[in-house]
């Protein structure tokens, strides 16, 4: 009677642990748009653009860095994706994230003296 039981506490078990499993996939945008990578975007011009200029063509900048004699904008692109298995005993996630970053620096009348574009580009859109 013991013996026929086996297969079929075997069975429950594994019905339920199979219910109390699962995987997932994640993938998310944070910060501000990177329309620095567009083409519409005009050529920046050290010693002649303004912090106006950047402002009026990428918008707000994810943080504003002031230093000494020079102001910092920062623009920041991030995307996050995943994946997991979650199991009954074992569990599992990984995640990637990447960057897209532009850095203007502008002296203390506000006049463009250097800027960098991260090598990694992110898509502009999802």
């Amino acid at each position: 009677m013991i013996a026929r039981r086996g297969p079929r506490i075997f069975g429950l078990l594994l019905v339920l642990g199979s219910g109390l499993s699962g995987c997932s996939n994640w993938s998310e945008y944070a910060g501000v748009e990177n329309v620095w990578r567009s083409a519409s975007i005009p050529e920046w011009q050290p010693g002649e653009t303004k912090a106006d200029d950047v402002i009026d063509a990428l918008g707000p900048p994810s943080q504003l860095i002031n230093l000494q004699s020079q102001s910092v904008y920062y623009y920041m692109r991030e995307h996050v994706s995943g994946k997991g298995y979650y199991l009954l005993f074992y569990n599992q996630s990984r995640k990637t994230t990447r960057y897209d970053r532009a850095v203007f620096f502008f002296d203390e009348n506000g006049v463009l003296e250097r800027y960098a574009y991260s090598k990694e580009a992110l898509p502009s859109e999802p």
